[in-house]
C-alpha cells in the first residue's frame, strides 16, 4: 500500500508565498501603460469639469501602474448623458470612470432618457457641492426678498429638467411665490452662465467654488451676483451657510422669511430631500459589471488621490475653497439610505416626477 507521503515545511512557506502573491496580484490590477478616461458629465469650462482636470494627475499618481489619464466631456440633459454612457456602454475593465454630478434624484424618478440605477454603479468616492443663485444687474436686486417685485422678468436658464439643482431653484422660486419663466435646454453650467451674462437670462445656478473663484472678477463686471445660496445640511439636519460665503442667505431662510408656512409644504419635504442628494452630487464611478478587484484598487487610488495635501492645496487655490471628500463604500451607503427614503414617501416622488416632466 502506498505510504502517505509528507511535504516539507519550507515546500508549504513556498506554495503560501505564491498564493498570496497571486492573491495580491488579482487585489491590485495593474494600469501601466494604459490610458484612464474620466468621462465628465458636464462641458468644458464648468466646475465639476474644472475639478476633474485638477484631480487627474493626482489620480494617475494613485493608481497602480501610475497610467496616463485624461479627461473627455459627455454633456446633456443636465448629467445624464454621462450617466448613460458610464452605466450602458463603458467597458468595465477600470479604464473608463465617470464623474457624474446629481445622478441621484435622475435615477430614482425613471424620467425620460434615463437609463440607469445610482444604486448598482460603483460608486469610488464623492465630492459635496453647495451651489449659489446667480441673479443678472437688470433685475435690481439688493436681497432675496426682491424676487418677488424684480426690476425685469425672471428667466431661469436650465441645463434641463432633470437637473437636480435647477429642480432646487424651482422649488425654492414657487415656494416663495415667485413668477419666472423656466428655460431648459442648455448643455452646460458655462452656458447657462454664458446666456446670463448676455441677458438671454436672469436667473442662473452655479456651485459655490466656481462662484467663489471668479468672485472679485464678477463683481468687478457688475453684471450678475449672487443672490441666495442653496446651503449645507448640518450633522444635527438643520440647513446652514456656508463658512465661506457667510454673507448670503441660504433659500431655507428666504422661504421662512417670505412664506413660512411653506415650511410644511410637500415642495419643502421634496427640497430637503434634495439637500440631502447633494451632499455626494459630484462622483467617481464605475460601471454595474466592473470586477470587485478593480473597484476596490480604484476607490483607494481615487481616496488617497483626492486626500493628497498637494491636490488640495492645487484644487484649493483654482477654485478658492477646499472640498468635502466622501469614500466610496460610504457613498454607496448614503445613495442606497437616499433611495430607501425616496420611496417611503410618495408624495417627494410624485412632485419629483412633476418636475421632471415640466418643459
Amino acid at each position: 500500500m502506498l505510504q502517505p507521503q509528507r511535504i516539507a515545511p519550507a515546500l508549504f512557506t513556498g506554495l503560501a508565498a505564491f498564493q498570496l502573491a497571486v492573491t495580491t496580484a488579482c487585489a491590485q490590477p495593474s494600469f501601466e501603460g494604459q490610458t484612464i478616461r474620466i468621462a465628465v458629465s458636464s462641458t468644458t469650462g464648468g466646475s465639476i469639469d474644472i475639478q476633474a482636470r485638477q484631480f487627474a494627475p493626482f489620480i494617475a499618481k494613485h493608481i497602480p501602474g501610475k497610467p496616463l489619464v485624461i479627461v473627455e466631456n459627455r454633456p446633456g440633459a443636465g448629467g445624464a448623458v454621462g450617466a448613460n454612457y458610464i452605466y450602458n456602454l463603458a467597458k468595465p475593465d477600470g479604464q473608463t470612470i465617470g464623474f457624474l454630478f446629481g445622478i441621484v434624484t435622475q435615477g430614482l424618478i425613471e424620467g425620460e432618457n434615463i437609463r440607469f440605477d445610482p444604486a448598482k454603479f460603483h460608486w469610488l468616492g464623492t465630492v459635496s457641492a453647495n451651489a449659489v443663485l446667480l441673479a443678472h444687474k437688470d433685475l435690481n436686486l439688493s436681497s432675496f426678498r426682491e424676487l418677488l417685485k424684480p426690476g425685469k422678468p425672471l428667466v431661469l436658464a436650465s441645463q434641463g429638467a432633470s437637473a437636480t439643482g435647477d429642480m432646487a431653484n424651482r422649488l425654492f422660486l414657487d415656494m416663495i411665490g415667485a413668477k419666472y419663466k423656466y428655460v431648459p435646454g442648455y448643455p452646460g453650467q458655462a452656458e447657462t452662465i454664458l446666456a446670463l451674462s448676455r441677458g438671454e437670462a436672469t436667473l442662473a445656478n452655479t456651485t459655490h467654488a466656481l462662484y467663489l473663484s471668479r468672485r472679485d472678477a464678477i463683481r468687478q463686471e457688475g453684471i450678475y451676483d449672487a443672490i441666495v445660496q442653496r446651503g449645507e445640511i448640518a450633522l444635527d439636519g438643520t440647513s446652514r451657510r456656508n463658512k465661506l460665503l457667510p454673507e448670503i442667505a441660504t433659500m431655507i431662510e428666504a422661504i421662512g422669511e417670505l412664506n413660512p408656512a411653506a415650511l410644511k409644504s410637500v415642495d419643502y419635504a421634496t427640497y430637503q430631500s434634495l439637500l440631502g442628494a447633494f451632499a455626494i452630487q459630484q462622483g467617481f464611478m464605475l460601471p454595474p459589471a466592473a470586477p470587485p478587484a478593480i473597484v476596490s484598487t480604484m476607490r483607494k487610488a481615487i481616496s488617497d488621490a483626492l486626500n493628497d495635501p498637494e491636490a488640495r492645496k492645487i484644487v484649493s487655490a483654482t477654485l478658492k475653497v477646499d472640498y468635502d471628500f466622501v469614500d466610496g463604500e460610504s457613498s454607496q451607503r448614503l445613495v442606497e439610505k437616499i433611495r430607501a427614503e425616496y420611496y417611503a414617501d410618495a408624495r417627494i416622488a410624485e412632485r419629483l416626477k412633476q418636475l421632471t416632466a415640466s418643459k
